[in-house]
């Protein structure tokens, strides 16, 4: 088997990891959810080694993000665990920080709302947890995320799509996550920075 490659990953882990040092910037264990081809994990872990990346995404992603993990070979990246955010229970240790990218526009806002009751519950207080990704403002931000948002509703789910950053700010407030830091990334996406309280 191929190690799977996702160009998307390629382009955006540089720009990701210039703003992550400076939010992880402490030593502790990172919970990332939805890391598909692990290849973000890899690219971190490898520059970050005051960090204990623990990888997780569903079951049909595993072997893939193994393979890249394998090669790697770090200390301080483990195997990837099966984890279906849509479970009410996650049945994992709690974490200084949780990351994610590319996540919450590829499910429903139902799924969205689970994965936050999730993260509550598995970062530490004080924990920062860390998101990138497109959002809307008030609608699209650009004809790329217009056009996102259609394929996103035709070709994977049609509850799936880029959602607006103000319901995401207010939802994170209600599972006790201020947001610290928005960063704008190239492409139209953001990095949002918030912290447990």
């Amino acid at each position: 088997m191929l190690k799977p490659t996702s160009q998307p990953c390629l382009r955006n882990q540089d720009p990701i990891f210039q703003k992550l040092q400076h939010a992880f910037s402490q030593p502790g264990d990172v919970l990332e959810l939805a890391c598909g081809t692990a290849q973000h994990a890899v690219y971190f872990a490898q520059r970050l080694s005051h960090l204990t990346w623990q990888p997780t995404d569903l079951e049909a992603s595993l072997s893939g993000a193994l393979l890249w993990i394998e090669e790697a070979n770090l200390k301080n990246l483990l195997p990837p665990k099966n984890l279906d955010v849509c479970q009410q229970h996650w049945n994992l240790p709690r974490y200084d920080y949780v990351y994610s990218a590319n996540l919450v526009h590829f499910v429903s806002m139902d799924t969205v709302c689970s994965m936050f009751t999730g993260i509550q519950k598995s970062l530490k207080k004080e924990g920062v947890l860390a998101l990138y990704g497109p959002y809307n403002n008030q609608g699209f931000t650009s004809d790329g995320n217009a056009s996102l948002d259609n394929w996103l509703k035709q070709d994977i789910n049609p509850e799936a799509g880029i959602k607006e950053l103000s319901v995401i700010i207010e939802l994170a407030q209600q599972h006790n996550f201020q947001l610290q830091e928005n960063h704008i990334l190239p492409a139209n996406n953001h990095f949002l920075i918030f912290k447990s309280i």
